[in-house]
């Protein structure tokens, strides 16, 4: 009798742990995260995505850019569209085109990532925005993450910034 019960009651806790193991992914879901689904929402909507947005799209780490780039694998919901591509020429464009200065350290910092197949247009943009203002380059360097790291470091030197 003992055992016909115990049966009936593991499946209901199985259940419920099942129901809280999703909550929780939720609710671990990184503030990236959640700003990535949302330019990546509004994206597909071919709605506009907001500068507050758009700025926050900008990855602070390498995690945080595996997801962004990870938007490009074929399995992904963005896979065949260009989000990757079309919200990175948004984000330099507002320092290149758009003169806004609010995204001056973010296009720096993200374009400390250049590497593999998109690294040539990351780099163009850093181009544009260090010829606009060499010193300003310069100054900035020291809130820069990964400076250390090229094409920041190489245009550094070129330019000889201290």
């Amino acid at each position: 009798m003992n055992k016909i019960l115990t049966l009936p009651f593991l499946i209901i806790i199985s259940f419920l742990t099942f129901g809280n193991s999703t909550k929780l992914k939720t609710v671990n879901e990184t503030e990236y995260e959640k700003n990535l689904n949302t330019a990546s929402q509004l994206y597909l909507e071919k709605k506009k995505i907001p500068e507050f947005i758009l700025i926050k799209l900008v990855p602070e780490n390498y995690t945080e850019f595996g997801l962004y780039y990870g938007t490009t694998e074929p399995d992904h919901k963005l896979g065949k569209t260009d989000f990757f591509y079309d919200t990175t020429r948004l984000i330099f464009e507002q320092v290149t085109s758009e003169k806004n200065s609010e995204f001056y350290l973010p296009s720096l910092n993200l374009a400390s990532f250049a590497d593999g197949e998109y690294a040539e247009e990351f780099i163009e943009y850093l181009e544009l925005i260090i010829n606009t203002d060499k010193e300003k380059f310069c100054k900035s360097l020291s809130r820069i993450k990964y400076k250390n790291r090229n094409p920041i470091k190489y245009y550094s030197e070129l330019n000889k910034c201290e």
